[in-house]
């Protein structure tokens, strides 16, 4: 059967339509482009610039205990009016309780991401985040915090824009060349350089369990690997041995810094947060391991990090002098002494570190993104990274990572639907991804639990108040009451940007995260001693705390076949050459304990935030 031939009108057609289509095309492509130039050149971002030039600028550079913090904190109080702002609450607390001991009653305020007190005060004591843009005089701490990859934008943004007549930035010697092109419109430059003011010599012997003395702290870098320390020392010392980390709640932290600074605690095991400016009388700091899980791997501690806590030791004005060492004779753990003696000469002033040399980070604000709507946002943000990169490429900052903003709008666009549409306009959407709620696993869908609530209280529609607050326990261990106060925490922080939800308000998730630290600081003391070192559960064999089977176990009782023996235990080794190495980014979340600087739990400590501590 024939087919007849197409008309060549048809065919005449059919190219017409192929070429108004290609025609169609190129046109929509020109007004995308035209578009994304609209956005370039009408809602371009710029780089943030302040309004006013202070007229000094003061660096403060030196190792720990050099009196950076003391002079500068001299100054604030001399003049009389201005900030203190630090990374952690627990240092906003120490210098708001050092000025409020010099000054009237009603000088000094404070204000951190869970409290307030007099926040309107002439001097505010605060935490990074808290930090209000313009002021008198400026006190940062720890600015090389400015480097943090995850925490860095709020330093550098700080600095960078912060209106303030005059500004003192504390920090190691290494940050100076970060640091120094955010103030490059100041006046005038002064740099102090400090001297540490106490000897800390190295101990030539590791230090056993039994030879440990007073006033030492005991480092190591997990939850479980403090209790496992704390456990091999509390028979030596019974009841004098303290524990501090991250997943604490900060009531319960000052609590056991205070037993620990009166003497009723001889002996405290920390994680790191010990090592970013909290001051406590000890005259030793024995490290029971070097290395750390920091977020995406378990690594060496770098020189600058060992310095910071090094230089706890002999702290002038509260003990002699100080010495660093190795604790020995802990299953599974041990500590590099090179590493060490690298890390005290840091402390001391004598080399200097290998702090990283990140540039500060630019984190964009809701204007710079030319949106629209929430829908808007994905693409805005994509575009403003664009811009930064660029834009800053010869610059002193870089674009910050925007990533988890955008994952997070992506996960509330789903509920923007129906009812809850109409409230959840731009700027509630970009204010409920900014909360500083940790979105990552295992308490990922808490952050979107509470946007909901937060999204169907504006809405009008109820939310269970247990939704938001979870009443304290009625019983349980140590750590399901730190589950409760860390998620009391969260509460807070929603409560005090969205006020109201559920009925709440943040001094009711206060109350509960209270409530759950005297429960803690009850608990302590059994918890330390019901801990006991890595053993293997199968055959009792010496392992480090954070596996439960050594790695010959583990693989014979993964191949066991019937008939098989249990393998003999004199073949089993102490140290960290017989474990399986931990994979990446593996492990419960937050066993580190440890960060943060880096990605552990000192950054989150301060923000109350971030990836759950341990």
């Amino acid at each position: 059967m024939s087919v007849p031939p197409k008309s060549p009108d048809r065919r005449r057609k059919r190219s017409d339509r192929d070429l108004r289509d290609r025609g169609e095309d190129r046109a929509a492509a020109r007004v995308e482009k035209l578009a994304q130039q609209s956005w370039v050149e009408g809602a371009e971002p710029e780089l943030p610039v302040r309004t006013t030039r202070p007229e000094d600028v003061v660096f403060h550079l030196g190792p720990t205990n050099s009196g950076k913090t003391y002079e500068s904190l001299l100054a604030l109080e001399e003049n009389g009016r201005g900030v203190y702002a630090a990374p952690l609450r627990q240092l906003a607390h120490e210098a708001y309780a050092r000025l409020s001991a010099q000054l009237p009653a009603g000088t000094v305020g404070l204000s951190t991401g869970e409290e307030e007190i007099d926040p309107d005060a002439p001097i505010l004591c605060c935490t990074v985040e808290k930090a209000p843009m313009r002021g008198d005089l400026l006190v940062l701490d720890e600015s090389h915090w400015v480097a943090d990859p995850d925490r860095g934008h709020h330093w550098a943004r700080l600095v960078l824009t912060g209106d303030y007549r005059e500004m003192h930035l504390i920090s190691a010697a290494e940050a100076y060349l970060l640091l120094k092109p955010l103030v490059a419109d100041a006046k005038s430059i002064t740099v102090v350089n400090h001297k540490r003011l106490s000897r800390l010599d190295v101990l030539k012997a590791p230090v056993r369990a039994d030879g440990v003395r007073p006033q030492t702290l005991v480092v190591a870098f997990s939850r479980k690997a403090v209790y496992a320390v704390a456990a091999a020392l509390d028979p030596h010392r019974p009841g004098k041995v303290g524990v501090l980390y991250g997943a604490l709640p900060p009531a319960t932290r000052r609590e056991v810094i205070d037993r620990f600074t009166r003497g009723e605690t001889e002996v405290l095991v920390t994680t790191d947060v010990i090592g970013h400016g909290i001051n406590v009388p000890a005259t030793t700091v024995l490290f029971a391991e070097t290395t750390k899980y920091d977020g995406f791997e378990r690594r060496a501690l770098r020189t600058w990090e060992t310095a910071q806590i090094a230089g706890r030791a002999g702290r002038y004005g509260l003990t002699g002098h100080g010495a660093v060492g190795i604790l020995a004779g802990v299953a599974g753990m041990k500590a590099d002494a090179g590493l060490l003696k690298a890390g005290a000469e840091v402390a001391r002033g004598d080399a200097m570190s290998d702090l990283p040399k990140r540039r500060p980070r630019l984190r964009p604000e809701l204007d710079d993104l030319g949106a629209f709507e929430p829908v808007d946002l994905p693409e805005a943000l994509t575009r403003w990274t664009a811009w930064a990169r660029a834009a800053t490429k010869d610059q002193s900052m870089t674009a910050d990572d925007v990533t988890g903003l955008i994952v997070r709008v992506h996960a509330l666009l789903p509920l923007l639907r129906g009812p809850l549409g109409a409230v959840g306009d731009l700027w509630t959407v970009w204010r409920l991804i900014n909360l500083p709620i940790d979105y990552n696993p295992p308490r990922r869908t808490r952050w979107l639990v509470l946007a909901r609530a937060a999204l169907r209280s504006a809405a009008g529609l109820r939310v269970d108040p247990e939704t938001v607050l979870e009443p304290v326990p009625d019983k349980g261990m140590v750590e399901d009451y730190e589950q409760a106060a860390a998620a009391a925490r969260d509460a807070q922080t929603l409560l005090r940007s969205f006020p109201g939800v559920a009925g709440l308000t943040a001094e009711d998730a206060a109350e509960v995260e209270e409530a759950c630290a005297d429960r803690i600081t009850e608990l302590l003391p059994a918890a330390i001693g019901l801990s006991s070192s890595g053993r293997c559960s199968s055959c009792g064999a010496g392992i480090a705390p954070w596996f439960t089977t050594c790695r010959e176990c583990s693989v014979r009782s993964a191949g066991r076949g019937p008939g098989r023996e249990r393998h003999d235990t004199t073949r089993h080794h102490e140290g960290h050459g017989r474990q399986p190495r931990p994979a990446r980014g593996g492990g419960r979340a937050g066993d580190t304990g440890g960060r943060r600087t880096g990605r552990g739990s000192a950054a989150q400590e301060g923000r109350g935030r971030s990836r759950r501590p341990r």
